[in-house]
């Protein structure tokens, strides 16, 4: 059986006190919200502190998550033992955000002092301290390169640096300085997380190609730039208050923000669309996030919730926190895997959740719907109800079966699913063998050897044509796909299949 860690950080002093942890998972046997015990059962390690923790991050690798709050330190904490392993100083005041960089090489921090640090991520050592800023940094991201830092700014600008050199390559927004000592107390508050003004910049992101700078702002919008030129490319309309947190989708098709109007909201980017509006929570939502899959989007507010809901469907998969989370729940982060959540939270607990799968998706959607069906109509005979009542079990089969058609329909456009990686050749069989994140069993496509090294040269700009998917074994899965290989005017096709 699986253990809870509970760790009391306290100065430098530790105690662990192990307790045991149940086996189901929220949103099993129909529940997307579930008990107290069955909210408890999705909670697999637990850190508290005894500060307000504000940001966390996962590792590349997922085995470490990284933490800070009110106080000066960051702390890296060892995922499997819940143990401290590297404690990272240099700010003078409390410290709001945190990121690892995706070659994993860096930390980069941003805290009411007004200061962006980069660290080395394996020896806590500072690379650069940056003071641009002129007010607190809210938000940090790296380019999924890990050649460029952005950070917004309380001070209503997003900058954006050449990670090594530290060369700064744009000022996004207008910078407005504060009036005098007491402004940056007026929009920070350490007992809690206050509004700030509509020019401030609270979120930045940059998209999975490297592309695009998303920002979440103040004035209720998102902003996309365009990261060759810099030159703002559209604007999202559609929160009615502040704009927290904003993140793209991992194929890059979509963002997620959260506002201080307690929805969460999905954002098609070729259409500059909403596709979702969701009532996420009954506070403000802080923050938001999808799932490396991208079929998932998790959503923490003032409400002190964690919620996981379906992009395939926009209906709530499971509530992880229920009330174990006792105060804000401030950011989230999903493992590389995305077998877990980490949340944060001004309890000053970090929580990993076990992150529902897709059956627990499927009896979500099934659940929700069997609910709305069994309601009596006022205009309903009590005999045809009840007639309808016995056709239960071949209601919820059809509610399952629709369920899966609709999550194997939006995989194609809401997965990063052509993230493929080319790996050796048989020349006897004539197949490479493809692996990806998403997929646990190998794929393999037939390549003659005289267009074997072709293929493999050519690999990275090959063209996917229509995708086959299907539900097998409790999952979603690429059934085939056809493959273009483009080489001047001449073009061969191929067959990706399991």
């Amino acid at each position: 059986m699986k253990k809870t860690l509970l760790l009391a950080l306290l100065g430098l002093g530790l105690c662990a006190t192990p307790a045991a942890r149940a086996t189901s998972h929220p949103g099993h046997n129909g529940h997307p919200g579930g008990n107290d015990e069955e909210q408890a059962s999705a909670l697999e390690h637990e850190i508290i502190t005894s500060a307000a923790l504000l940001g966390v991050d996962y590792s590349p690798d997922g085995k470490r998550v990284v933490t800070c709050g009110l106080g000066r330190d960051i702390v890296v904490w060892n995922v499997d033992s819940g143990k401290p392993v590297l404690t990272l100083k240099g700010h003078t005041d409390d410290v709001v955000a945190v990121k690892f960089s995706p070659n994993g090489r860096y930390i980069a921090s941003g805290g009411v002092d007004k200061a962006l640090i980069l660290w080395d991520a394996l020896t806590g050592e500072i690379l650069r301290k940056n003071t641009d800023h002129l007010d607190y940094v809210r938000d940090v991201a790296f380019s999924p390169n890990s050649k460029m830092l952005a950070s917004a700014g309380w001070d209503g600008q997003a900058l954006v640096f050449d990670t090594f050199s530290g060369q700064r390559l744009a000022t996004l927004g207008t910078a407005m300085k504060p009036a005098g000592p007491t402004a940056i107390g007026a929009a920070y508050d350490k007992a809690k997380t206050t509004k700030g003004r509509t020019t401030n910049m609270t979120s930045v992101a940059f998209s999975p190609d490297g592309s695009e700078l998303l920002t979440a702002n103040g004035d209720h919008s998102l902003r996309g730039f365009d990261t060759k030129t810099w030159q703002q490319k559209y604007v999202l309309n559609g929160h009615t208050d502040e704009v927290w947190d904003a993140r793209y989708s991992p194929n890059g098709a979509y963002a997620v923000s959260g506002a201080w109007d307690n929805t969460a909201r999905v954002w098609n980017l070729a259409t500059q669309q909403q596709v979702y509006n969701i009532p996420a929570h009954v506070s403000d939502v802080w923050a938001s996030a999808f799932s490396p899959d991208g079929q998932l989007i998790a959503t923490g507010g003032g409400d002190r919730k964690v919620k996981i809901w379906d992009m395939a469907t926009g209906h709530l998969v499971a509530d992880l926190s229920g009330t174990l989370h006792t105060a804000e729940v401030e950011n989230l982060a999903f493992s590389p895997d995305g077998q877990h959540l980490a949340s944060v939270s001004r309890d000053g607990s970090l929580k990993l959740w076990a992150v529902p799968g897709t059956e627990e998706r499927v009896a979500a959607y099934t659940a929700e719907n069997m609910v709305k069906w069994g309601r009596k109509s006022e205009f309903e005979k009590t005999d045809e109800y009840q007639k309808r009542l016995a056709k239960q079990g071949e209601r919820e089969a059809a509610f399952r079966q629709e369920g899966r058609e609709k999550m194997t329909a939006a995989f194609g456009t809401t997965a990063n699913w052509k993230s493929f990686t080319l790996g050796d050749y048989n020349a006897d069989t004539e197949y490479f063998t493809l692996v990806s994140p998403l997929f646990a069993a190998p794929y393999r496509v037939k390549v003659s050897p005289k267009d074997a090294e072709r293929f493999r040269d050519n690999f990275a700009r090959v063209g996917y044509g229509n995708p086959q998917f299907e539900f097998l074994d409790g999952t979603i899965v690429l059934k085939q796909v056809a493959l273009t290989e483009a080489v001047g005017a001449d073009s061969k096709s191929f067959t990706l299949s399991r």
